[in-house]
């Protein structure tokens, strides 16, 4: 039972599920509240076909050496777990959002597409309006016997291709601008963030729908947020 309690530090990802004991062996007697140390050694990695709404994870066994109170070894085992596989995106924050933006300058040049800072933050802000209705979406592009895979899409770690054309914004050009200077959209831009905190605060059940993931709740918000200002910070060079 000791085993069960296996956790894995932070920067490699929490443990999803504990899959238990593959073998134990006991060198001594171990009784009911005896004082025991658990040591625990990676023996091998094996990375799992994640598909559907999961996080991408893989089984990781482990060797376990359970030592009494005097140090002794009393049993060792092997337990197998499925670890949680780290993010490569930046979690969001609002400081983590201030952070990035104190990088940014009217003169920063993308490394790819023909958005300026500007715009780029507009559209952010746009799609966080979305999420909390302040934007209302008529219509879902998406048909509607893709959109689930659509969703699953989101759990996984795959970046947003450079190149994708959103289906809602003019095509070869740019949007004409909201705000009146870089400096207004990243006040609204933060504003925006927090509203769509907030929104979910009050209201944790609420579903607001995306042009192309259609109905989406605050988890999957959540993942897509994550993905999109990711993808963009990149693309400015501000991640």
């Amino acid at each position: 039972s000791a085993a069960a309690g296996l956790f894995v530090y932070p920067n490699k990802g929490p443990v999803a599920a504990n899959y238990g004991l593959e073998d134990c062996r006991f060198i001594k007697p171990l009784y009911h509240n005896d004082t025991i140390y658990v040591r625990l050694t990676c023996k091998e990695k094996v990375d799992t076909d994640t598909r559907g709404r999961q996080l991408p994870s893989g089984i990781v066994k482990w060797y376990v050496e359970v030592f009494d109170e005097h140090d002794e070894l009393s049993a060792i085992a092997t337990v197998l777990t499925l670890v949680q596989k780290k993010s490569p995106f930046k979690e969001l924050s609002r400081a983590y959002i201030a952070s990035a933006l104190a990088k940014l300058r009217e003169d920063t040049r993308p490394e790819w597409g023909m958005m300026t800072p500007q715009h780029m933050l507009e559209h952010l802000e746009w799609t966080l309006k979305m999420a909390t209705g302040e934007i209302a979406v008529k219509e879902i592009v998406t048909p509607e016997a893709h959109l689930e895979k659509m969703q699953e899409s989101l759990y996984n770690y795959n970046p947003i291709p450079r190149a994708y054309q959103h289906p809602l914004l003019k095509k070869g050009k740019l949007e004409d601008p909201v705000h009146g200077s870089l400096d207004e959209a990243k006040q609204a831009l933060l504003d925006a963030y927090a509203g769509f905190l907030l929104f979910f605060e009050e209201n944790p059940k609420a579903v607001t729908r995306h042009a192309i993931f259609g109905a989406m709740d605050k988890s999957l918000w959540k993942l897509l947020h994550r993905k999109h200002f990711n993808h963009h910070f990149e693309q400015f060079g501000i991640l």
